[in-house]
């Protein structure tokens, strides 16, 4: 039976890239969920949905992200694989900013998980 815990968060990305990846996310029973600025100051898990996480639905005021974020939870590693080259073969361009929710970040912020990925971004790629 296919894992339908499979969830994919979408931040700070244009309609147009979304439809492409909502192709890919259901053809792999993937369930995409676009994520709005509002919504930023709330950790990972609330937004994954997953139960021991509450929203605090409180409006984020920091900073609009710069870049485009991928969050991927419930994925196993062979998954996570298939995911990514089905997302790779369908032309779709890349998102350099992405993570997996572990037990290290899943009580962050989202607005914490981008500023860690840029930054980790920045010093790898200049």
């Amino acid at each position: 039976m296919p894992n339908s815990n499979k969830k994919l968060l979408l931040f700070n990305m244009e309609d147009s890239k979304v439809t492409l990846i909502r192709t890919v996310c259901a053809n792999l029973n993937v369930r995409l969920i676009r994520i709005y600025r509002p919504q930023y100051g709330e950790s990972i898990g609330a937004l994954a949905g997953i139960p021991a996480f509450s929203l605090t639905n409180q409006p984020y005021r920091g900073e609009d992200f710069d870049q485009q974020m991928m969050v991927m939870c419930g994925f196993s590693p062979d998954e996570l694989d298939a995911f990514l080259k089905a997302y790779r073969e369908a032309g779709i361009p890349p998102v350099w900013l992405k993570a997996t929710v572990t037990p290290h970040n899943i009580n962050w912020s989202a607005a914490r998980l981008y500023r860690e990925l840029a930054e980790e971004h920045r010093q790898l790629h200049g």
